[in-house]
């Protein structure tokens, strides 16, 4: 448990660092605005293109990991179907929840990780990147373009889906892993000197996203997503794990993806696609918070 702690204490100081720099009026708002886009545009997507382009998944089990985690997604998208027709909520607020429950904070994972396990963590995590990241981001905005979106059409879910950086990254960098083709080493310096950026930004950029002015609107809300989750979410990671034999390191990758909290993009889908973004942003920002006691608790008891 110590080494967890140990892990998730940069987590922890680089988002409350950046809390308070936010809070003070350090940099001005479009400042933030734009280090939040440089992370997700530019510096995330050279760190997913690295990892699998240059990663030897020789001893791993990655197409376990990859299952384990795509059948705990899939259980996790079954409960939420019954979640909206049993609680009957309005289509920008269901696609808020949807989020809330079954996307995943990368920055937080990818930091934790290659604390806890070094550059195997950083393997580890690029396969569940390589198999999160395009389901997870299909999802969501096909929930949001049918459920809040003015029209719901398809083509608009699979337009935004095509032309997500997240998503094109990952496929080049496995299409570039699959080639056999080096990394010349000028750019392979220059992407690691990007990755570690985007790590520290993306930590900021969550920081900077907190915001628990309108935490009294909806508590039975945030109540429901937060167990989904926090809890739910990394119990499904685990009993998978075990169905499928997933084992060691591979196995505290799936829970640890479990059990992170919501991506702080989430607010950003809602914001341009119809979502209830007030309550998207009140996830975010209490699942950041619990998450940081629930983390350990779940790695401790389910890793």
């Amino acid at each position: 448990m110590s080494a967890v702690f140990a892990a998730l204490a940069p987590v922890v100081l680089l988002i409350a660092i950046a809390g308070v720099l936010h809070r003070t009026g350090f940099l001005p708002e479009a400042a933030w605005r734009g280090m939040e886009r440089a992370t997700y545009y530019v510096f995330f997507p050279a760190f997913l293109f690295q990892s699998l382009a240059e990663a030897d998944f020789r001893g791993f089990q990655v197409w376990p990991l990859a299952a384990a985690l795509l059948s705990a997604i899939a259980v996790m998208a079954c409960l939420l179907a019954l979640v909206r027709r049993f609680m009957r909520l309005d289509g920008p607020a269901y696609s808020s929840v949807y989020q809330g429950a079954i996307r995943w904070n990368s920055f937080v994972a990818i930091v934790l990780l290659k604390q806890l396990y070094g550059q195997t963590g950083t393997t580890l995590a690029a396969v569940a990147f390589a198999a999160i990241v395009p389901v997870v981001n299909t999802l969501s905005v096909y929930v949001l373009s049918r459920h809040a979106g003015p029209d719901g059409r398809l083509s608009l879910a699979i337009k935004a889906v095509a032309r997500n950086p997240l998503i094109l990254a990952c496929l080049a960098g496995v299409l570039w892993q699959l080639g056999g083709l080096p990394v010349p080493h000028a750019i392979h310096t220059t992407l690691t000197l990007m990755g570690r950026t985007a790590l520290v930004l993306g930590l900021f950029t969550i920081g900077a996203a907190l915001d628990f002015s309108h935490l009294r609107a909806s508590p039975r809300l945030l109540a429901l997503v937060g167990t989904l989750k926090l809890l739910i979410m990394p119990v499904l990671m685990a009993t998978f794990c075990t169905l499928y034999n997933v084992q060691g390191p591979a196995r505290t990758v799936a829970v640890v993806a479990g059990a992170v909290p919501t991506a702080a993009n989430a607010y950003i889908l809602a914001r341009q696609l119809g979502g209830d973004s007030v309550l998207m942003a009140n996830l975010i920002s209490v699942m950041t918070v619990v998450a940081l006691v629930t983390m350990p608790l779940a790695i401790w008891f389910l890793g």
